[in-house]
């Protein structure tokens, strides 16, 4: 008698303790994306993403005794660390080019959403704070309201002021 196997193919190829940082990563960005986007449904469904990480996560670290992004300071910073940038936008992750092509364009058009208050790098080195007044996704440059007066800014030097 003939017996059919079936073998589930990994989606990816991490040792545990990978995997464990990646939805560590995935946890934040998802924090972010529920802290940005501006819909409820987007925001419920991007909670319910975080929730399911963080019980993973929890699980992992209860399982292998590991310190993780929810007790430990400098975790958390590291894990931060790999998210954001000193002066622009988050580097978010993708799964596969479909999914960049379908989250990437509304990862940026909601980060630098209008009327959002974003600090700025001025060519002194200094920084200045104002708000979004225009931007397109993936152009190089936001423009920035400080005091009614618009600033074209590049976005390598924009990032919001809270999220």
């Amino acid at each position: 008698m003939e017996t059919l196997t079936l073998k589930c193919e990994k989606t990816r190829e991490l040792s545990i303790y990978d995997f464990f940082v990646v939805l560590q990563v995935e946890w934040l960005q998802a924090d972010i994306r529920q802290k940005i986007y501006q819909s409820e449904k987007d925001k419920k469904y991007w909670g319910r993403v975080k929730e399911g990480k963080e019980n993973t996560i929890l699980k992992i670290a209860e399982r292998n005794n590991l310190p993780n992004l929810f007790n430990d300071p400098y975790i958390k910073a590291e894990i931060s660390s790999r998210v954001f940038q000193k002066t622009s936008y988050p580097l978010f992750t993708y799964k596969n080019a479909e999914m960049k092509a379908e989250l990437e364009y509304l990862d940026l058009l909601f980060y630098y959403y209008k009327g959002t208050e974003v600090r700025f790098e001025l060519e002194d080195g200094s920084s200045q704070t104002g708000t979004v007044a225009a931007y397109q996704p993936f152009d190089a440059f936001v423009t920035v309201n400080v005091n009614g007066v618009h600033t074209r800014v590049p976005v390598t030097k924009t990032r919001r002021a809270h999220l």
